[in-house]
């Protein structure tokens, strides 16, 4: 019951419209409803429903309860009925003016549209961050790739090959930033050559050429030694 005079007292205020809660989640709800519909749907085409939405939802509602409210006050004392309907329709355009010159327009501009560009600032950037990580994990070696490398790094410089632990996942992931999950899963491939499947070989070896293509460009022919070992040792274990 609080919760729903609360509501109504926001309602009647008309400050609900302009809560960055509420315009944030507005704004995400329409723009994925509209993504799932037109996957290239933009953010600005999203802010123009959502100004739209201001106007002819929560004006319009807003008015229309104004008008009700004053209606039901009114009309249970007037006497003469042929003259309410030009009444009602004269006071309501006196009233929806004064509303949208002194609050509606002004409210607009000095609340929503600050708090809504907002929102649409947040977005941009994280969308132009996911856009980036994106093109950063399209360029990226596989996670076998950057094991395999770390490994003839290791290796060359007389460093032992850390254990396959959360530990030393989580320090490859601070060097590399791609899962830790997943780089803990390629260090203990190392550590059992012998028995990995099918599968798992064919990813090894894949790994073990785009690291020999690494080294070669970087011009460190000693770290060819240790590209070939392994690769013998993923040959001789199938």
């Amino acid at each position: 019951m609080k919760d729903f005079v609360c509501r109504m007292q926001s309602f009647l205020l008309f400050d609900a419209p302009f809560k960055n809660r509420e315009v944030h989640e507005s704004f995400l709800t329409v723009h994925r409803y509209q993504q799932q519909q037109f996957p290239q749907w933009p953010l600005t085409a999203t802010r123009k429903k959502i100004i739209a939405g201001f106007w002819c939802n929560d004006v319009l509602s807003h008015f229309g309860l104004v008008l009700l409210v004053g209606c039901l006050l009114v009309l249970p004392f007037g006497k003469q009925w042929q003259f309410a309907l030009p009444a009602i329709l004269l006071a309501g355009i006196v009233s929806l003016t004064t509303l949208a010159l002194f609050n509606y327009i002004p409210q607009f501009y000095a609340k929503f549209l600050p708090v809504l560009d907002t929102v649409m600032a947040e977005q941009e950037k994280n969308s132009t961050t996911t856009t980036d990580i994106r093109k950063c994990k399209r360029t990226q070696f596989s996670i076998a790739t950057l094991t395999i490398i770390f490994y003839v790094f290791a290796k060359t410089s007389k460093l032992p090959l850390p254990a396959a632990n959360d530990k030393s996942a989580e320090l490859l992931n601070n060097l590399y930033g791609a899962d830790k999950d997943k780089l803990k899963q390629n260090l203990s491939r190392l550590y059992k050559i012998a028995s990995l499947s099918p599968k798992e070989r064919a990813e090894m070896i894949k790994g073990v050429e785009a690291t020999r293509i690494f080294f070669e460009a970087l011009g460190f022919p000693a770290a060819q030694k240790w590209v070939v070992e392994l690769e013998r040792k993923l040959q001789q274990a199938h």
